[in-house]
């Protein structure tokens, strides 16, 4: 019997002080049930042959997010045999300020090192656990690390993008960001309204929500104070990416806010009371089916999902403001 199931593990960073250099890391991937007394035993379940190697997708969380909101996308992935990994750190980035992080290197971001390297503090040691899951245990010889996707939600969306890059990540296929752009702040020293770059190479899936309220109460941190909540995104598609022979899409879907890619939502943290409020959460349904046609077009390599992608199909129109390709 097919189901989606999760091993835990934590990993350290070493770039950072304790107690903030160890993240907690959960990683979904397709299993198949056998009713073994092994498995009743333990609850661990071996990973389908049938769709094994599995490439891994790596998602960053946004600031303040519990990973766990986004549960519902590696469910989604799962079945296609997309391996998620998303984890959860805590790191004082800035002095006195305490969060939950994707694990941003500020300095890597600041306008005399940018470029130079990664900006994604825990990517090294997740790669090292993905290697070492696929060394040994129940993943043994079952991940495809050949075959590595990048997504995030947020800070985690620009921490994707700014490190979509194929000379620091020879495995990288794909990448993909919900809510994010790369507008560089005006604390880390850039010039008001600079966008920073996204390296080519790599096929782009950039998508947002036209009351992304965080993006538009947020817009003071990087010049103009403009209150648009997709004028950044946008900005970023047409401005900071390159052109890729219509591999590249920005999706903007009309009923959708910051947090429309978290679920359930949680009050408790992060800024969701700045966000604009939605009709419905079928955003959640389009962008599971938009984000999976993508994954499966370029990460596995489908080129009937590639071409699906393009067109949206399955994705209810009626949702979509603005689809653009380049």
């Amino acid at each position: 019997m097919y189901m989606t199931r999760s091993l835990f593990d934590a990993f350290k960073v070493e770039a950072l002080a304790s107690p903030y250099d160890t993240g907690i890391a959960r990683i979904y991937y397709p299993a198949q049930y056998g009713d073994s007394f092994a498995e009743r035993n333990t609850g661990a379940v071996p990973m389908d042959s049938a769709l094994a190697p599995c490439p891994v997708l790596i998602l960053f969380q946004g600031m303040n997010i519990d990973s766990s909101g986004y549960r519902w996308l590696a469910e989604t992935l799962a079945p296609a045999g997309i391996v998620t990994v998303t984890y959860q750190m805590v790191c004082e980035e800035m002095p006195g300020y305490i969060a939950a992080s994707p694990g941003i290197d500020i300095q890597a971001l600041k306008p005399e090192h940018f470029g130079q390297r990664p900006s994604a503090l825990a990517l090294p040691a997740l790669l090292s656990m993905l290697e070492r899951h696929n060394s040994q245990g129940i993943l043994q010889g079952k991940l495809d690390l050949e075959r590595l996707a990048f997504g995030g939600h947020s800070a985690g969306g620009t921490l994707a993008l700014l490190n979509a890059n194929p000379q620091w990540f020879p495995a990288l296929r794909a990448v993909f960001a919900y809510g994010a752009h790369t507008g560089a702040s005006t604390v880390l020293g850039w010039p008001e309204e600079t966008l920073l770059p996204i390296s080519p190479g790599v096929p782009v899936f950039i998508t947002g929500g036209e009351q992304d309220g965080c993006i538009a109460h947020s817009a003071h941190r990087y010049g103009s104070g403009n209150q648009s909540a997709t004028a950044r995104i946008e900005q970023t598609f047409a401005e900071a990416l390159a052109e890729n022979g219509g591999d590249n899409a920005l999706l903007l879907l009309e009923d959708a806010n910051h947090f429309s890619l978290c679920t359930p939502a949680d009050a408790t943290s992060g800024r969701g009371f700045i966000d604009l409020p939605v009709k419905t959460e079928q955003a959640r349904t389009a962008l599971g089916t938009a984000i999976s046609l993508f994954l499966r077009g370029f990460l596995n390599n489908d080129a009937v999902a590639r071409e699906e992608y393009r067109e949206m199909k399955g994705v209810d129109q009626a949702l979509i403001s603005k689809l653009l390709r380049k």
